[in-house]
């Protein structure tokens, strides 16, 4: 039969156990807390990389194409140069090549009116104005798409990108929430919009123009769409991480 000593000494040995058991729990509950901070700092991190290569993209699209005109610049400008020289002794030739300058300069001049901003949307609402008709044939844009895979290739961690703006526009998110075109839902082509640009947003608003025979709730999702993207740009832009399309 147990001792009253004996079960006192069970007793301590069982409560040097428990308080090493304690001791061990607060231990590791700490280094949870510790790992949940670090993850949310990585998570924080981590999207801020994203605006970052967000940021990065949208600013080479940007410059590559100022690139290219540059360089036909000097190009056309080298060409004209040499021409001139070599029509020194020749009125007739120069009087020719001052005038093709001309003609080049008035088209020129065309071109850039047809590609003025089609649509004026202010950045804050959605304007249920349409694109007019381009002068071009409309035709052309017939088979225009993006895909999610060109989206996800662009910008890896799109998805990211997808989720903000599902958070920020959760109404629009639901209003349009089971209309797909082409493939893509409202937010989809709102990040397509913000990757590639306003050239991407007016093929899209020409294939579906509802005076050349497309839907109007489609081109209602498209317009959405560009506003929320304009939205995004415009709030990253004030905080300097990016510039859009």
């Amino acid at each position: 039969m147990e001792t009253i000593a004996q079960i006192k000494s069970q007793l301590e040995q069982i409560e040097r156990q428990e308080k090493v058991n304690q001791q061990e729990q607060a231990k590791v509950n700490q280094r949870i807390v510790e790992l949940e901070t670090k993850l949310q700092e990585k998570q924080q991190l981590r999207n801020q990389l994203d605006e970052e290569a967000l940021r990065l993209y949208t600013q080479a699209e940007e410059l590559r194409p100022k690139l290219s005109k540059l360089k036909r610049i000097a190009n056309l400008s080298q060409e004209f140069l040499e021409l001139h020289a070599e029509c020194q002794d020749n009125q007739d030739l120069l009087n020719t090549l001052y005038s093709s300058v001309s003609n080049i300069s008035v088209e020129d001049d065309q071109q850039t009116a047809l590609n003025q901003p089609i649509i004026s949307l202010d950045t804050y609402a959605v304007v249920s104005e349409t694109p007019e008709i381009p002068e071009t044939n409309p035709n052309s844009y017939a088979n225009y798409s993006i895909s999610i895979d060109e989206i996800r290739q662009a910008l890896p961690n799109a998805e990211k990108m997808y989720q903000q703006l599902v958070a920020r526009n959760l109404e629009e998110y639901k209003t349009y929430q089971n209309y797909i075109v082409d493939g893509l839902d409202l937010i989809w082509y709102a990040v397509a919009f913000a990757l590639f640009g306003r050239s991407s947003y007016l093929k899209m608003s020409f294939k579906y123009h509802p005076d050349l025979d497309g839907s109007e709730k489609a081109m209602q999702l498209i317009n959405t769409a560009w506003a929320i993207s304009q939205n995004f740009v415009e709030d990253s832009t004030s905080k300097g991480t990016v510039k859009s399309l």
